[in-house]
């Protein structure tokens, strides 16, 4: 494809997506700060508040093959446009909610319109970019992904100080409105100079077709094992259940713990476009993934483990955790080679699908662990929510470094898929 005539449309359309991902971080891990508030507000203990958040995993993980198909056959503008509405309303539902089961509804809404965010920008960048630049296009979007994720901590923390957890919320739903609009001006299913043969809409066979040879397909479920495992920081970890544990490890505050999740993403997002260059230089994206894994393993075992740090030296290891982990995201670059260009976005969908139940089964997971080592040992409460000591929390994060060896070990059975040559026929001419 040609975007010669319109040299930055490419570019905008691409940004405009990203930071609606960008927004969608931010909404995923908002609950990081409010987990005792909403806890004593609602009266729930750690399991019941982690099955809660993780209904956003559910709507996410559910719709990423829906949302696959839908960018694939009909383009980025009105999947987009919708997504960020999903999200007003879910913020909407989730601000109102007088009840547990109420505030679960919302997050389902939430996870809906976000699992359109990743995959558009794929959607947008294997239609106007080359594929060679397909890696580093998604480490720029992890990296404004991160940025989200960082206002999710930090700077939402201090603005609870401020305000209740409901008016924040009402915010990001302000900013959904705003997005959607926004992306119904800029973005664009195709180029306008191009002409293209017309894809059959909602073929169900062209869908079923392509489903099957993606799942038949044995390295995706190899890189879904990768992935899963990769994610458990991210979505059992910095999403929930980081903030209480450095606020009890240090015996600080809240706002002050969030500033450990925001190192985290600060590294992630730092790391994001280093790691492609890296797997560029060395030509290969199995060493990259693998050593990923295992750095990230080492550095998440010092933050969790070490007793003899300072909170800033434990920030700065969990920003070389996060910078670490981001290697996990060349996976999709691996996914979507393996995959004709047209079934990129579905590919996408699928394998970010399997990563994502990471969320849906950690998070809760978790929660019940710490919830019965709170119970062996007859724990108290504070404020009215369930008081979790450091010994609760180690018990329950040692599934973290576990997960990430399991990842490391999957890479010995993932086949090298790097473009050994430029000009790969699914490239585009940008």
């Amino acid at each position: 494809m040609n975007t010669l005539n319109r040299p930055y449309q490419g570019f905008l359309m691409w940004l405009c997506a990203a930071t609606f991902y960008g927004f969608q971080f931010l909404i995923r891990v908002s609950p990081n700060v409010m987990t005792h508030q909403l806890m004593a507000a609602f009266d729930v203990q750690a399991c019941a508040l982690g099955a809660m958040f993780s209904f956003y995993y559910w709507g996410y993980s559910l719709m990423q093959i829906p949302a696959g198909v839908l960018l694939d056959n009909i383009g980025p503008r009105r999947p987009l446009t919708m997504a960020c509405l999903f999200c007003f309303i879910g913020c909407l539902i989730f601000a109102l909610g007088s009840n547990i089961y109420i505030l679960s509804i919302g997050r389902i809404l939430m996870g809906v319109g976000s699992s359109f965010g990743f995959l558009t920008t794929i959607r947008i960048v294997s239609t106007w970019f080359r594929v060679e630049k397909l890696g580093l296009f998604v480490g720029l979007t992890l990296m404004v992904g991160t940025f989200g994720a960082t206002s999710g901590s930090s700077p939402l923390g201090m603005l609870l100080t401020v305000t209740s957890w409901r008016n924040c919320i009402f915010i990001l739903a302000a900013f959904s409105a705003i997005l959607s609009i926004v992306s119904w001006k800029v973005i664009r299913d195709d180029d306008p100079h191009l002409k293209t043969a017309k894809k059959p809409f909602f073929s169900m066979a062209h869908i079923l077709l392509s489903l099957v040879d993606i799942i038949k397909n044995p390295q995706t479920w190899i890189y879904a094992v990768y992935g899963f495992m990769m994610y458990v920081p991210l979505a059992g970890f910095a999403d929930l259940w980081a903030t209480p544990f450095i606020a009890q490890q240090f015996n600080v505050d809240h706002s002050t713990a969030s500033a450990g999740v925001f190192s985290f993403y600060v590294g992630l997002g730092i790391g994001a476009p280093i790691w492609p260059l890296i797997s560029n230089w060395i030509r290969s994206y199995k060493k990259t993934m693998f050593s990923s894994a295992a750095l990230t393993a080492l550095f998440i075992s010092i933050t969790l483990y070490q007793h003899n740090f300072t909170f800033v030296q434990n920030c700065l290891v969990l920003s070389l955790a996060g910078a670490c982990s981001a290697g996990q995201f060349l996976a999709f670059s691996g996914v979507a080679y393996i995959n004709s260009r047209d079934r990129a976005a579905t590919a996408s969908g699928m394998h970010n699908m399997l990563c994502m139940f990471s969320g849906n089964f950690m998070q809760p997971f978790l929660g019940y662990l710490l919830q019965a080592s709170w119970s062996e040992r007859s724990g108290g409460f504070l404020d009215g929510a369930p008081h979790y000591k450091l010994e609760d929390f180690h018990f329950a994060l040692v599934t973290i470094p576990i997960a990430l060896v399991i990842a490391a070990l999957a890479i010995l059975f993932i086949k090298e898929t790097f473009p050994q040559k430029i000009g790969h026929n699914k490239a585009q001419t940008v």
